[in-house]
């Protein structure tokens, strides 16, 4: 099975790094150096104003701020997704309208960059950034878990009809037993289990609490 999963990305600009404070110092008096341009000077014993006050000149402009890559693990059959924060727009483009991303939020997967709507499942079209953190991706179509399963997943059989299981549906597990929702319900009174109920699997049979003992002699277990 060949994966990838999906990741919501943001752009995010440069930052400054912490304001510097001016180490230059004015001097009282006629003789001393002038304070910079924008910077009033303290008179003789007040307390000197630094806050606010520009860097000397020559100062370097501030550097971008940087993000570390970060390389998920994933299941061994899936492609590894590497998370990059803050790229410059102009590298940005979709694999799938092949424009420009300006967006603030977009994903990232099977190694491209994606706007939101355009990464989406190739058989119902869902959109792949919402319906889960993981698409599949395999002979060149992405789709969403329940088309993979639909396509490519291993069904199994009933315990209770014997019919087929769809590796898409939702299902009922007790210990080695695998049920359809349908399928899931008392096998003396028909009823269908809710949360919390209590029943007691002989065989493949599901019985509900009330109906144990009746069941139990009329299979003559008792």
């Amino acid at each position: 099975m060949e994966g990838s999963a999906v990741t919501v990305l943001e752009r995010g600009g440069a930052s400054s790094p912490p304001e510097r404070r001016s180490k230059r110092r004015c001097r009282s008096g006629g003789g001393g150096a002038r304070a910079p341009e924008g910077v009033r000077a303290p008179a003789a014993g007040q307390p000197r104003a630094t806050k606010g006050a520009p860097p000397p000149l020559g100062t370097p402009p501030p550097s971008p701020m940087s993000s570390a890559i970060e390389r998920k693990s994933l299941d061994p059959s899936e492609e590894p997704v590497d998370e990059v924060l803050q790229i410059p727009p102009s590298l940005l483009t979709c694999g799938g309208c092949q424009q420009n991303i300006g967006d603030r939020y977009f994903l990232k997967a099977i190694d491209q960059y994606w706007h939101e709507d355009c990464l989406s499942c190739d058989l119902c079209g869902c959109r792949l950034g919402e319906v889960g953190r993981r698409l599949y991706y395999k002979l060149g179509r992405k789709l969403c878990r329940r088309d993979y399963l639909r396509l490519f997943g291993q069904d199994g059989l009933c315990a209770s009809c014997d019919k087929r299981i769809r590796a898409y549906e939702m299902t009922m597990r007790v210990k080695d037993k695998v049920y359809h929702l349908e399928c899931f319900k008392c096998a003396a009174c028909q009823k269908h289990f809710c949360v919390g109920d209590r029943y007691l699997l002989i065989n493949s049979d599901i019985v509900c609490e009330q109906d144990i003992y009746e069941w139990t002699k009329i299979n003559g277990m008792i």
